[in-house]
């Protein structure tokens, strides 16, 4: 589709958008994104034991979000506690958990 000039579209526009699509787009941190989302304030220890993953492993995925400016870290005490700030994301994630399958749908 052409623009009002008659041009194609921005291409920062849409590089903007898939390179969000392309940090979560990896079933770990897909994952990571639901279980934030649902959590109240979840920590990395959390996030592990939940995935069943190596601690080392979350921290890596966790960093890849954080520098693609999808979550933020703030230090709660003695913990750091993990929530979605970009907004696409975080209806995205918002919608693939409305669109989750229940658990006793699954067994019919």
């Amino acid at each position: 589709m052409l623009n009002q000039d008659g041009n194609c579209p921005d291409d920062d526009f849409h590089s903007e958008y898939a390179r969000k699509l392309k940090a979560v787009g990896h079933p770990i941190r897909l994952k990571l994104l639901c279980i934030i989302a649902r959590q109240d304030e979840p920590c990395v220890s959390d996030l592990w034991r939940c995935l069943n993953q190596p601690q080392p492993v979350i921290s890596q995925h966790l960093a890849i979000l954080k520098e693609n400016g999808i979550v933020s870290a703030e230090v709660q005490k003695t913990k750091r506690v993990y929530s979605i700030i970009d907004p696409f994301i975080a209806d995205l994630i918002t919608r693939i958990l409305e669109t989750k399958p229940q658990a006793n749908q699954k067994a019919r």
